[in-house]
């Protein structure tokens, strides 16, 4: 039988991550503070192996300073081939221009963040009174004990 816990945790995750946008980067070079999402390049999977690892696919971060030839990112997420996602606390990385491609910029969105947190309160709640946790009002069906 299944963990219902584990269920619920693997229900609920995939709404958080309804919670940001992505859209291409439309700009040559992005903004600094701008939160990009890239494709590594075969050419820098190899030149930066030493410090991503091996096999590394994709990568997350916020743009420190940015210029045509290359771009400095705190390094936030990075996902190697096979599935297998590290995060990381913002370590800054220098990428060069041509290891990195089909940049997309990551952005929060407050309104659907609102609807996700609503769907998860409603279903808590509604799951909450179906096992009987929580009573609405009513009487509790009984007399108070006799005091001693």
């Amino acid at each position: 039988m299944r963990n219902p816990q584990r269920l619920i945790v693997l229900a609920i995750v995939p709404l958080f991550a309804a919670c940001y946008m992505q859209r291409p980067l439309t700009a040559p070079v992005p903004q600094a503070s701008t939160r990009i999402v890239a494709l590594i390049t075969d050419t820098g999977r190899a030149e930066l192996a030493r410090v991503l690892g091996a096999n590394a696919r994709e990568v997350e971060g916020v743009v420190v300073t940015a210029n045509p030839s290359a771009w400095d990112l705190q390094v936030l997420r990075v996902d190697y081939r096979g599935g297998q996602s590290t995060p990381w606390s913002g370590e800054q990385v220098t990428f060069p221009r041509y290891a990195l491609t089909d940049a997309s910029v990551r952005t929060f969105n407050r309104k659907r963040s609102w609807v996700i947190a609503g769907i998860i309160t409603g279903t808590a709640v509604l799951v909450a009174k179906l096992f009987g946790a929580l009573s609405f009002g009513g009487s509790s069906g009984g007399e108070p004990p006799p005091p001693n």
